[in-house]
């Protein structure tokens, strides 16, 4: 009897699989022998799901994506959560965000030369600048302060902090512990009269 193959779970254990190649070695260095490797398959099983390499970086790319967002969403189903708790989780501060976050600092330099690669960075960016606002409103309204003139401007503040503190804790991370990006975070956002109420 021939076995039966999850194909969305395949696909998914090979962009996993290429995230953590990604993050190990980097865009350039990237071998689909080494993702197949990592993932318990054959590079034809690879080339099965996926057209060529610049397919499975890409799906490596929007998972790094699902994965922060999916921590957002987690942290939705929460009752009390706070506008702190919901932005933090973009922070590198698991293995998980960490690789996630890797793969979305290695995209950025890349889409500077690739026009189809700026598209899908800026779509995703799009997408999280949209929660940051959102949640910004929620938390306005939720503690009855009034919504400043310069919501979007506070929102793109807060969007580039974050950014900032992923690259700090990426590129410097033994100097910058979650401690110390929690830290460096709850204080912008004081600064910016945002308190991390729930």
């Amino acid at each position: 009897m021939p076995k039966i193959v999850d194909h969305d779970q395949r696909r998914k254990t090979i962009g996993a699989a290429a995230m953590k190649v990604i993050a190990e070695r980097g865009l350039e260095a990237t071998k689909l022998v080494d993702i197949a490797r990592l993932a318990g398959v054959t590079t034809g099983a690879v080339t099965h799901y996926f057209s060529d390499k610049d397919a499975i970086l890409m799906a490596a790319l929007e998972m790094a994506y699902d994965i922060m967002f999916a921590n957002m969403e987690h942290v939705k189903e929460q009752e009390n959560y706070s506008f702190f708790d919901i932005i933090s989780t973009a922070l590198p501060t698991t293995a998980e965000s960490r690789i996630a976050m890797t793969v979305w600092l290695a995209f950025w330099g890349r889409s500077i030369a690739e026009p189809r690669v700026a598209t899908m960075q800026l779509e995703f960016h799009h997408r999280w600048q949209n929660i940051v606002t959102q949640e910004l409103m929620r938390h306005y309204q939720r503690h009855r302060i009034p919504l400043p003139e310069d919501l979007e401007d506070v929102s793109q503040g807060i969007t580039a902090q974050v950014n900032g503190l992923i690259i700090r804790g990426l590129v410097d991370g033994p100097d910058w512990p979650t401690a110390r990006l929690h830290k460096s975070l709850r204080v912008y956002l004081e600064q910016v009269g945002i308190h991390a109420l729930p």
